[in-house]
């Protein structure tokens, strides 16, 4: 069976690479990605919903936790976001693609808001920027998504049968066409999604120039403009292409550094040096990240370095720059944590240069 997401995914702008000419160019907001599924779903119980993520990847058995009733809004592995009923009754009835947003530089805070059980009463603090409406025939093709955060076989002729008898409650839902390009979404979205509503509202898209040369110094000049005002970075998306629940090369993200998760394997006890008296706390962190060890002693604050503990914190001093043991951790971190790390780039051998801690994964995943 084809392997496939639950999502669009893009791969990295390459300006040597790549050919943007007549792109349209947008902010890279940094959020938790969501899908509407235009209220299909909505009130269903979780389990019963056929692309929900309800396996367990490492296992293959159910999970032990599953939110029990779903809203319509999905994150980008399959799982319920509990917006309360007043932000749902706010959205059409059509699948939306696109971020749940609360603002430059307040990444954590959004995760924590969509990543409960129960909706959050700091929602009104949550705005959705719709990027792309995605046709469902094209979001419900066959295919096996199988990565590292959710596991499900994707049965088209199931999955219309379910929409059938879900969309007789639902007299006014629309979809786009299956063929449907980049540019046939962004018309149909201008009918979908009143311009004057200020929780959900269509992201902004600008045209490059049809030149190539004009086209990357264009996109080079909107991208120093993003980072100016605290953004990370552009995306990039091709007008004439159509929608796939796969990476594809029509959507591209442009950031000056990488960013990956790895999961935290063990603590690097601090010491003194030019950089700041660390003796006593977190020198560094030491990960594994596919097949490669490595460790990351930049971007974590004071108080993120701080030891659970005074026994740890007392080994610390005494053992500056060893590994501590195992039975020891962090105030914020913990063996076995998943964080995201950004990065220049790789080395040779595979290792990230110049990374530095940016953030925990948050569970709303």
């Amino acid at each position: 069976m084809a392997r496939r997401e639950l999502l669009q995914l893009g791969h990295t702008y390459q300006p040597d690479k790549h050919t943007i000419a007549g792109f349209y160019v947008s902010e890279k907001l940094d959020g938790t990605r969501c899908f509407w599924d235009g209220g299909l779903s909505r009130g269903c119980v979780t389990a019963a919903v056929p692309y929900a993520s309800v396996l367990d990847p490492k296992t293959g058995r159910r999970k032990a936790k599953i939110k029990p009733v779903a809203t319509g809004l999905w994150s980008r592995y399959g799982n319920p976001i509990m917006a309360p009923d007043w932000f749902l009754n706010r959205l059409p009835c059509c699948p939306l693609d696109g971020e749940l947003w609360a603002g430059r530089g307040n990444f954590q805070l959004c995760r924590s808001i969509c990543a409960g059980d129960a909706p959050d009463e700091r929602f009104d603090q949550i705005q959705y920027a719709v990027y792309s409406t995605p046709p469902l025939p094209q979001v419900f093709c066959d295919g096996e998504i199988k990565n590292a955060n959710m596991l499900r076989e994707i049965n088209r002729a199931r999955i219309e049968t379910w929409v059938r008898d879900r969309a007789t409650d639902l007299p006014d839902f629309v979809c786009v066409d299956p063929t449907a390009t980049f540019d046939d979404e962004l018309l149909f979205l201008r009918e979908m999604i009143p311009s004057q509503d200020d929780r959900v509202f269509m992201h902004q898209q600008f045209k490059l120039p049809h030149d190539e040369a004009a086209a990357k110094a264009t996109a080079d000049a909107f991208l120093q403009r993003v980072l100016d005002k605290g953004g990370e970075g552009i995306v990039l998306r091709d007008p004439a292409a159509t929608w796939r629940p796969k990476r594809v090369k029509s959507l591209l993200k442009y950031k000056p550094f990488e960013d990956a998760e790895a999961v935290v394997t063990g603590f690097v006890a601090g010491k003194e040096g030019k950089q700041g008296n660390v003796l006593g706390k977190i020198g560094a962190l030491k990960f594994k990240w596919g097949n490669v060890e490595f460790e990351i002693g930049s971007g974590m604050t004071m108080a993120q370095r701080e030891l659970h503990g005074s026994d740890a914190r007392l080994h610390a001093v005494a053992h500056p720059g060893d590994e501590l043991p195992s039975g020891f951790h962090g105030k914020h971190f913990q063996l076995g944590q998943v964080i995201t790390f950004k990065y220049r780039e790789l080395s040779d051998d595979g290792v990230p240069k110049e990374a530095r801690y940016w953030r925990k994964r948050d569970a709303v995943e």
